[in-house]
């Protein structure tokens, strides 16, 4: 085999590597580009869905507020009043931008208003854990951790349910600096053991924390 020939095979299959090596880098920055683009979108989409769950979830907050017990004594016309509100919300913005439990929890506390409404007589023992079960996902939906449950009644255990709140949010201070005192509590750092930070009331002693009550207020 010629010289030439030898040359002309060689030159080619470099130019046929180059060629494969420059397609497989611009595939996988089109895969980068496409992989980022979706990245964006879906951001772009869960700050929206934010911003209108931000902008609905107050008005369905107010119709559950027909169920407190600071509001005027609950009555089967009362619930009726709340099933129809729900339903309103339901087949609103709301109800749109829901996720399928928070939306699963409002109609099961409809239905149980609209019973209670048509039927009459006492009331319904699942109403407030319909209710509290709305209320835990539509908190969830907004990102937020927990429920109202304080009781600030004497003996009650509000002071365990801060206690716990603010030493998880104090667990990650620096330790060894001096106390800090946020209202009646001092909340004390951990010191050379790396003990969990305690707090306590000041001027009063500890009490160890009771179960929490119900979210019924």
């Amino acid at each position: 085999m010629s010289e030439q020939i030898v040359t002309a095979l060689l030159s080619g299959l470099v130019a046929l590597v180059v060629a494969a090596v420059g397609a497989a880098l611009t595939l996988a920055q089109q895969r980068r580009e496409r992989a980022q683009w979706l990245t964006d979108l879906k951001s772009g989409w869960a700050l929206e869905l934010h911003k209108a769950r931000l902008e609905t979830y107050p008005e369905v907050f107010c119709i559950l507020g027909g169920l407190s017990h600071a509001a005027s004594p609950l009555t089967p016309e009362a619930a009726g009043q709340v099933a129809v509100a729900l339903n309103g919300w339901f087949y609103g913005p709301g109800g749109m931008c829901a996720t399928a439990t928070a939306r699963g929890a409002v109609l099961g506390l409809r239905h149980c208003c609209r019973r209670w409404a048509r039927e009459g007589g006492r009331k319904p023992g699942d109403l407030y854990r319909w209710r509290n079960l709305a209320i835990a996902a539509l908190r969830s939906d907004l990102d937020l951790a927990g429920r109202e449950s304080y009781d600030f009644s004497p003996g009650s255990t509000i002071l365990a349910d801060l206690r716990r709140e603010l030493e998880s949010v104090q667990r990650g201070a620096r330790p060894g600096g001096a106390g800090r005192r946020s209202g009646r509590f001092t909340l004390r750092r951990p010191g050379r053991g790396g003990a969990v930070p305690m707090l306590r009331p000041a001027g009063r002693p500890s009490r160890s924390p009771a179960a929490p009550p119900a979210d019924d207020h």
